[in-house]
């Protein structure tokens, strides 16, 4: 009776400091000024190479309207200069391309940054080059596999697991295309044509490779067709390596963004960040002319560039805004990799035929405020399932205390103890995440612990308190003989020290997350307490320890279900 008071007692606070916990924002976005890169003028540039090599980013090519503004019939002038951002404050030149570029693509690789294609301002390019840093602070560029045919305007992307760069769309001397093709890297020399996009060609798309609910897969975005209706391609496009076909995914519907001229990066395991772009009721109003001579005369808010960053999920494939601020409405802007986590985003257009010159940097963190209310959990139950252990300890006569409880665990304690030992961190982590990428496919699996719960404690357990056995290991040896035991105890250990080192690692991970505590620190602390209470009060403590995280789990479970009802739109209907 005692045991039962002591549980309920645990089981009302924790739900009552639960209840005042802290709920903080989990992303914060940190978008800061950098040093501007002005080329040629005071102007920046639009649509130029650029990567993050060996953590310094690197700039080459673009173009801008140096001298007469692009409304007063001024020339556009194409650059060849390279730059790098080598100490975080100043930008340095560090080189020439071969030939002024502009609108091609840029790719970091292990190996260097990939400049492919472009436009010199006369026609389309097919180069290919490999841009290393050298020595000296200056570069070292070689040329390797040509592109198939010459392109601007166009998307490329970079597979780093299956070790492939793609190339989607754009224009070869004028003519739009909707051809895409594949070359495997480092060591590939032949481009492989693949399914072309099904909805026709795109001018200026944004792509990036990410992971969907099974494999790397390329999604494009964005683009026009100057000769469509509609001019703005709305849909995104999937395609799968594997199946070798592309499919839709949910367009962007309730914003205006064009997603032309605008980049993609691919940001954690099924994220998507979408920066920049054109309005898209004023962009295709652009191409078809019904502006005049007075577009490019107006201030830069009346072209409404893109200021939100974007974020589509891979696996729900919704959309959400991850930031909204005005330095983040450029077009043709560059947006390259930190390496830890954030991005560069490097000049651009402002509006169209003016060049900003400006470089921002967009950090997104994850909150690490737990809250007193968390912590406080936290230290409860530590220090709970510590006393449980020092209680049951003082409790214990001899090996039959240790090993079977003296025979004082009640029969519905037990039950909960082999409910609750089947569940872990793989049950509430491991599979619902697997469901939430793919399908329902383990959950049959789950549901077969309550069917199995029922023999287990009806016909199982009396019939070894029956025989009066420690161990099913000792029941082997009476049945068999002591080499299947040891046989049978050496295969258990085997396999439960592995699954302990994911049932241990997977909530650590969680706990770092929300906490910012450091993993190695979570693992050591979990295993720590757990070994403590298990060997200090037996197997009573093991059953009674069960018992509370029973509860627990089973109890944050159905709060979390109705937690989720309560906060979506339209009940459990909304869920389903």
């Amino acid at each position: 009776m005692k045991k039962t008071i002591l549980l309920l007692i645990c089981l009302f606070f924790t739900t009552l400091i639960s209840c005042f916990a802290q709920h903080d924002k989990y992303n914060s976005v940190i978008i800061s000024p950098m040093p501007a890169l002005a080329v040629g003028c005071e102007q920046g540039v639009s649509a130029p190479f650029a990567a993050t090599i060996n953590g310094k980013v690197y700039v080459a090519g673009g173009c801008n309207f140096p001298e007469t503004p692009a409304a007063d019939g001024g020339s556009k002038v194409m650059y060849d200069e390279i730059f790098v951002l080598d100490d975080g404050e100043h930008w340095t030149p560090a080189g020439h391309l071969p030939s002024p570029t502009a609108y091609g693509a840029a790719i970091a690789t292990d190996e260097g940054m990939l400049c492919l294609g472009g436009n010199d301002g006369k026609q389309s390019l097919c180069d290919v080059l490999l841009i290393k840093p050298s020595a000296n602070g200056d570069v070292h560029i070689q040329k390797t596999t040509p592109l198939p045919l010459p392109l601007d305007n166009f998307a490329a992307a970079y597979d780093k697991v299956g070790h492939f760069i793609y190339v989607v769309g754009g224009t070869s001397n004028t003519v739009a295309q909707n051809r895409v093709w594949r070359m495997a890297w480092p060591g590939g020399n032949r481009w492989e044509e693949l399914p072309p996009l099904p909805d026709g060609e795109r001018i200026q798309p944004a792509a990036v490779v990410q992971n969907d609910n099974s494999e790397p897969c390329l999604y494009v975005f964005g683009g026009y067709q100057p000769h469509n209706a509609e001019v703005v391609q709305r849909s995104v496009l999937k395609y799968s390596p594997k199946q070798r076909q592309w499919s839709l995914g949910n367009s962007l519907t309730e914003s205006t963004a064009a997603m032309v001229g605008a980049t993609a990066v691919a940001s954690g395991s099924q994220h998507i960040l979408i920066f920049g772009g054109t309005d898209r009721e004023v962009f295709a109003n652009a191409v078809k002319g019904k502006y005049g001579d007075d577009y490019l005369r107006h201030p830069a808010e009346w072209y409404r560039f893109n200021r939100q960053i974007l974020a589509y999920n891979t696996i729900t494939q919704a959309w959400s805004i991850a930031a909204d601020d005005k330095s983040m409405a450029r077009a043709g802007a560059a947006v390259v990799s930190d390496g830890k986590g954030g991005w560069y985003v490097i000049a651009g257009e402002s509006k169209p035929g003016i060049r900003s010159n400006a470089v921002s940097h967009v950090d997104i963190t994850a909150s690490k405020s737990f809250g007193w209310a968390g912590w406080l959990i936290i230290a409860l139950y530590l220090a709970g399932m510590t006393a449980l252990g020092y209680y049951f300890m003082r409790r214990e006569g001899d090996a039959d205390d240790f090993f079977k409880g003296g025979g004082r665990i009640p029969w519905w304690a037990a039950g909960i103890s082999i409910y609750a030992t089947m569940l872990s961190a793989i049950t509430y982590m491991a599979y619902p995440a697997k469901a939430f990428a793919t399908d329902w496919t383990y959950y049959p699996m789950l549901v077969t612990i309550l069917v199995v719960s029922f023999p287990v404690c009806r016909y199982y357990l009396p019939f070894f308190r029956r025989l009066n056995v420690t161990t099913a290991y000792e029941y082997l040896e009476r049945r068999f003989n002591a080499a299947t035991r040891l046989m049978a105890s050496a295969l258990f250990i085997i396999f439960m020290v592995a699954r302990m080192a994911l049932v241990l690692y997977l909530p650590s991970l969680a706990l770092t997350a929300v906490t910012g505590i450091d993993i190695y620190i979570c693992i050591i602390l979990m295993g720590i307490i757990t070994i403590a209470y298990c060997t200090m009060g037996g197997v009573e403590a093991v059953v009674w320890g069960d018992v509370i995280q029973g509860f627990i789990l089973v109890g944050g479970a159905v709060f979390a279900v109705l937690w989720l009802a309560i906060g979506t739109e339209g009940g459990i209907a909304g869920c389903l």
